[in-house]
């Protein structure tokens, strides 16, 4: 979690020493290609057809990548919410979210995480089944900013336990 174990290689000749970095902290490691653009993210509530999904966030970085530090500190990192997209790519984006959620049969609530590419294409990152849930975590900030405030998040939470 929160990236711990996580490098970005540049190189060829980077990437041993990126795995055994990752070794320390897990007996799996999971290498991935690079996607270009920027990481967007939704917060989605519900199970099945009936999902409700909050605004769009948007990670910009200004180098590397969302690591620990730059996650707890955002020391170079801004997060915009609503993402600098369009109203209809921000749609777009909600609706990856929904076809994500539904494919991974995930119910309650999680965060799908996303790329947005420079050519507009929406690439599948993670999705976070346990997000934060504290009042100044992204999950519910990004309730919040669709007009779904905290306690009201929390009562919609407990009416779907109850349901299922």
């Amino acid at each position: 979690g929160s990236s711990f174990g996580v490098t970005r290689v540049e190189t060829p000749d980077a990437l041993p020493a990126a795995v055994a970095e990752a070794f320390r902290h897990d007996g799996k490691v999971l290498v991935e290609q690079a996607v270009p653009g920027f990481e967007v993210g939704c917060a989605v509530l519900g199970a099945g057809e009936a999902l409700t999904v909050g605004e769009v966030d948007e990670i910009e970085l200004a180098h590397g990548f969302f690591d620990y530090t730059e996650k707890y500190t955002l020391e170079t990192a801004r997060i915009h919410m609503p993402a600098r997209l369009s109203l209809a790519e921000r749609d777009r984006v909600r609706e990856a979210a929904k076809t994500v959620y539904r494919a991974l049969c995930c119910t309650g609530f999680a965060r799908v995480d996303l790329f947005y590419t420079p050519d507009g294409r929406i690439v599948f990152n993670e999705v976070n089944t346990i997000p934060g849930f504290t009042s100044i975590s992204m999950y519910p900030k990004l309730f919040e900013a669709s007009g779904i405030p905290y306690p009201e998040l929390i009562d919609n939470l407990i009416a779907l336990a109850l349901e299922n």
